[in-house]
C-alpha cells in the first residue's frame, strides 16, 4: 500500500469536489449571469458607438464580439470538466494506491 498515492487521491477527490461547487454551484450561476450581462452591455455599447461613427465598420465589431464569445465557450468548456477529471484521477490514484502499485 502507497501511502502517497492515497493522500494524493484524496487531494485530487477534495479539489475536484470544491472545482465542481465553485463552478456548478450558486455563486457559480450567479457569476456567469453577471457576465453574460456585461456581455450584453458591451455589445448594446459597440452598436451604439458603430452607429453614430461613420468610420467604424459594421462588421468588425461584429467579428470583436464573435471571437469573444468562441473564446469564452472554449475557456468555460474546459474549465467545465476540471473538476471530473480530478475526481477521476484522484478514484485512480487511491485505487492504485491500495493496490500498492
Amino acid at each position: 500500500m502507497n501511502v502517497e498515492y492515497i493522500v494524493l487521491g484524496v487531494i485530487l477527490i477534495i479539489m475536484g469536489a470544491v472545482q465542481t461547487y465553485l463552478r456548478h454551484g450558486p455563486e457559480g450561476r450567479k457569476l456567469r449571469a453577471e457576465q453574460d450581462a456585461l456581455q450584453k452591455r458591451r455589445a448594446e455599447q459597440a452598436a451604439k458607438a458603430a452607429a453614430s461613427d461613420p468610420d467604424i465598420e459594421p462588421g468588425a465589431l461584429e467579428s470583436d464580439t464573435r471571437a469573444q464569445k468562441r473564446s469564452n465557450k472554449a475557456w468555460t468548456g474546459w474549465t467545465a470538466i476540471l473538476g471530473g477529471v480530478g475526481i477521476a484521477v484522484g478514484i485512480a490514484l487511491i485505487i492504485l494506491g491500495v493496490l500498492g502499485r
